[in-house]
């Protein structure tokens, strides 16, 4: 048998299981595009990446490509996360102006 627990509260799911799943990508707008982007030499780049990595013999590479994630939630957990997705309730910063 299978068994669920929630991952933001610990406790065990029985009948009502909720899951959010996340990518986490690197974000692309090519209409932002300069002429300065065209003009970087990706090969020299390349090349020093390869040179640095030979020196250290540190032959990992960070992972770049997109990171997905799934969670499983209990109908509580779920009720509060989709009030706040990323944690903190969002809040206007407003200015403090003293009393002149």
């Amino acid at each position: 048998m299978i068994h669920y627990s929630c991952d933001l509260c610990g406790r065990s799911i029985r009948d009502q299981r909720y899951t959010a799943k996340i990518e986490v990508a690197a974000a692309f707008d090519p209409e932002e595009l300069t002429e300065e982007d065209l003009e970087v030499d990706h090969l020299e780049q390349i090349a020093e990446t390869l040179a640095d990595m030979e020196s250290t013999a540190d032959f990992e590479l960070e992972e770049t490509g997109p990171k997905n994630f799934q969670f499983d939630m209990c109908p509580t957990c779920a009720r509060k996360y989709l009030k706040a997705p990323l944690g903190a309730p969002r809040t206007t910063a407003r200015a403090n102006f003293s009393q002149n």
